[in-house]
Parts: structure tokens; C-alpha cells; sequence
């Protein structure tokens, strides 16, 4: 009999583990994920369309102006573009056109991850900057990493530095539309946060700063906007 209760025993940790091991598996979808970021000046909602439809619902597939969303988009080589929707005429109102903000092919692989940055000084005078990342996607215990990027137009080079230590002893140069490599940080309860100072790298200037809060354990990019008189930071959570 001991031997009987031993074996289902044995047997039920077997298939535990099995159990265990199947909900370990998280497989991703048949797509790529574009993480789009609209910090074009005066930039309104613009949507997501790939290929010839709107790609998601209208409800998923937006994004706001100093924003940042993610978008499952298909693999393979997809024309995508992203604009704001064009409105009909009313009784009080005349139609206002949609304005595209970006069009363009992109080759997806699957289970990818890119980044597409959109700035510029207008609607009508939108830039664009385009990663596939390879970041890493997880980190040991107690850390996360950190990433800049300079998009605000015509602006002279940018540094940063984490409050109280020198000019740019986080970054120490970025001109527009460069960005910096992630940076590791310790992620521990004595650092609940982080206050970031991004400076005009010539002159040492206080453009903006930017408190983030500890992300534990994944990366993060943080966007520099605007322009002179009306900087801003847009966060990025990245994986």
C-alpha cells in the first residue's frame, strides 16, 4: 500500500511539473510589434493603417499626439501609414482632409520589435526615426535600463545627467534624432525614482528634467520634444 501511495504520488509531481512547464510557454502572435511615438509639434491623433485596411480597430490602432503606443503589425514587407482621420463636412463645419504623417514599407520579421519616432516642427513638416531593436528584454534582479532620445527639431546637441551628478554623466552628447545606447541602473527600494536633467550640451542650459519612476526590471526610452520655451518628455515603456 505504501508503495501504491508513493507511486501516485511520484506521478502527480510529474505531471505538476509538466503543467508547470506547458504554462511557462507564452508564445507571440504572427506578427511583428511597432512601438510608434508621436512627438511631432502640434501633432494631433493619427491612426494606423497596414496595407490597404485599418490595421486593429479604430480604437486600438491610435495614436495621440506626445504620445506612444504599441501596435502589432503583420510580417513580411507591409506598407503602412499613419495619418489623422479625415473629417466630413457638417452643417456647421467644413470637411478637414487627412494629413499623413508617415508612409512608407517596412519589412517586419516575426516576433520582432521596431521603433518608429515621429517629430518635426509641424503636421505638414513631419521627420521620422526607425529602430529594430535588439534590447534586451529582460534584466537580473534589480535593475532596469534606460534610453534618450534627442526629437526635439533644430536644437543644438543635447547632454543628460541624473540630478546632482555632472553635465552629462548619463549621456554626453545627442544631436537630433540620435539616441543613446540603454543604460543600467540599479532597481532597488532605496531608488524609487530617478530625476533625469537633459541640457543644451554646449552651454550646460536646464532644457527640462524629468522624474521616472523606478521601472523595475525593463527598459524604458525617454523622448526629448519641443523646442525652446515649451520642452517636454515623453515616456516610453519598452519591454
Amino acid at each position: 500500500m505504501k508503495t501504491l501511495i508513493k507511486n501516485i504520488f511520484a506521478a502527480g509531481l510529474l505531471i505538476s511539473f509538466a503543467a508547470c512547464k506547458q504554462n511557462d510557454v507564452n508564445p507571440q502572435p504572427d506578427n511583428g510589434s511597432l512601438n510608434v511615438t508621436n512627438a511631432v509639434i502640434g501633432g494631433a491623433t493619427i491612426n494606423l493603417t497596414a496595407g490597404t485596411a485599418p490595421y486593429l480597430t479604430s480604437s486600438s490602432n491610435a495614436v495621440s499626439g506626445n504620445n506612444y503606443a504599441f501596435l502589432p503589425v503583420p510580417s513580411g514587407n507591409t506598407q503602412i501609414s499613419l495619418a489623422t482621420p479625415a473629417l466630413a463636412a457638417t452643417s456647421t463645419s467644413a470637411a478637414i482632409p487627412s494629413v499623413t504623417y508617415y508612409t512608407g514599407n517596412i519589412s517586419v520579421d516575426k516576433n520582432a520589435y521596431y521603433s518608429l519616432f515621429l517629430t518635426g516642427t509641424s503636421p505638414s513638416a513631419v521627420d521620422n526615426v526607425q529602430i529594430k531593436e535588439t534590447y534586451t528584454r529582460t534584466y537580473p534582479d534589480s535593475t532596469f535600463g534606460v534610453r534618450f532620445i534627442n526629437l526635439s527639431p533644430g536644437s543644438n546637441p543635447i547632454s543628460v545627467n541624473i540630478k546632482g551628478a555632472a553635465n552629462g554623466s548619463e549621456v554626453g552628447t545627442l544631436a537630433y534624432k540620435a539616441y543613446s545606447d540603454f543604460n543600467k541602473h540599479p532597481a532597488k527600494l532605496v531608488n524609487p525614482s530617478y530625476i533625469f536633467e537633459f541640457r543644451d550640451q554646449v552651454s550646460g542650459l536646464l532644457l527640462t528634467s524629468y522624474t521616472l519612476t523606478t521601472p523595475y526590471f525593463h527598459n524604458v526610452t525617454l523622448c526629448l520634444r519641443g523646442k525652446t520655451g515649451a520642452y517636454g518628455v515623453i515616456l516610453d515603456n519598452d519591454y
